[in-house]
Parts: structure tokens; C-alpha cells; sequence
């Protein structure tokens, strides 16, 4: 980040958190070194962080381990979103079950929406107002 900067925020999607976890020397990997680092200010929800905890057995670590890692890169973790925000977005993704991912990222009044979903978020780009949403790889690309 260039002197000057505003630390951008960056709305993590659980894909990126597991394929950092899983892979420390990837991209995903990178960009949660660079919330430690303060170069980036990165949120999850409650609703991210419950999904990665699902998915501890995939991840190849212990829950505890997990949750520490989780709390130690991403400090506080926001609420849900509101309900109808989440509603508004039902009519704009592929899988519902998105919705809340996109309404969380405007709630976080995030720059970025960082997720490794082709199929259902990356594709999405340009098309939410005020809201960038990129590949690890081109987020890293900006910097």
C-alpha cells in the first residue's frame, strides 16, 4: 500500500480463508499475512466465520486452532446482516445461499469482496455498486 493510502477494506469469503489455511505459500495465504501486517483491514462475519469452522476437518487442523488463528488474523468479527439486505441480493446471485456474502461486504462498508467463487461471486463483478469483487490474485495485483 502506497503512503497516502487508506487502508482498503476487504470483505474475506470463506474459500479464501480455507485455501489459506490449507496452502501458506498461496495467494489466499498472502493476503491473510497482509491483514496481520495492517496493509489490509480484513472483515468476516459470523456467518464466514461459522462456515469455516465447519470445515476444520478439510482444513486439516483442530477447531481450537482454527478459531485462534481466525480471532488472531481477523480480531472482531461482525454480525449477520441484516435480513433485508440479505433479500435484496436474492434477485442478483446465482446461489442464494450467497446472499448474505454480498450484503455482509456492504454492511462492512468493504472496498473488496475477496473470494475464490467463480461460479457464483467472482462472476458477479462490476455488476454491486461500490463494491470490487476480485480473485486473491488480483487483489494482490493492486498492491
Amino acid at each position: 500500500m502506497r503512503k497516502g493510502k487508506k487502508t482498503p477494506t476487504v470483505f474475506f469469503n470463506a474459500s479464501v480463508i480455507i485455501a489459506g489455511f490449507i496452502s501458506p505459500d498461496g495467494g489466499s495465504a498472502k493476503l491473510l499475512r497482509y491483514v496481520k501486517e495492517n496493509k489490509i483491514k480484513g472483515i468476516i462475519s459470523e456467518i464466514i466465520y461459522d462456515e469455516v469452522m465447519r470445515k476444520t476437518a478439510k482444513i486439516g487442523l483442530f477447531t481450537d486452532e482454527v478459531k485462534r488463528k481466525l480471532y488472531l488474523i481477523f480480531g472482531g468479527i461482525i454480525k449477520a446482516p441484516d435480513e433485508k439486505l440479505v433479500k435484496k441480493f436474492n434477485s442478483i446471485v446465482i446461489d442464494l445461499g450467497d446472499s448474505h456474502v454480498l450484503a455482509s461486504s456492504i454492511e462492512a462498508k468493504a472496498n473488496f469482496l475477496v473470494t475464490l467463487d467463480k461460479k457464483h461471486l467472482l462472476i458477479l463483478a462490476g455488476k454491486i455498486k461500490g463494491l470490487k469483487i476480485v480473485s486473491p490474485k488480483q487483489l494482490i495485483e493492486r498492491f
